[in-house]
């Protein structure tokens, strides 16, 4: 999920694999009978975050080295709360209006999609959740 606020994007710093020690997204799976917009409140919830608006970013494949999955990068917008860190997943959270030099190339490809369509209000139509 990309959590954005007008001027920034919530970025992680990871612990565990496949992105330990690098920036990343917030995430997780979707859960047996949950809907998109369930997914994503129970996701923001998890970090002591909560949102308006909801738009899909696209789906995309995902390939490492022992397996693939399909991501669907959803776009949550204002944000109220302040992120909690796990200290399982992630040691620290930042909001920052650039991605991050050391960022997991999946989430910098997720990003620079939504940068490039943020302002389109036809995308914008299409693809609201709320």
């Amino acid at each position: 999920m990309i959590f954005q606020r007008p001027d920034s994007i919530l970025y992680g710093f990871r612990l565990i694999k496949p992105y330990a020690n690098l920036w990343a997204l917030v995430g997780g799976r979707v859960l047996r009978s949950e809907n998109l917009r369930q997914c994503a409140n129970r996701i923001a919830n998890e970090y002591g975050l909560q949102f308006e608006k909801l738009y899909l970013n696209g789906v995309y494949p995902v390939n490492f080295p022992n397996r693939s999955d399909i991501v669907i990068s959803l776009v949550a917008r204002r944000i109220s709360g302040q992120p909690k860190i796990d200290g399982y997943e992630f040691s620290k959270f930042k909001w920052m209006p650039n991605p991050p030099i050391k960022i997991g190339l999946n989430y910098l490809r997720m990003v620079t999609a939504w940068q490039n369509r943020m302002y389109s209000q036809e995308f914008l139509k299409l693809v609201d959740l709320t």
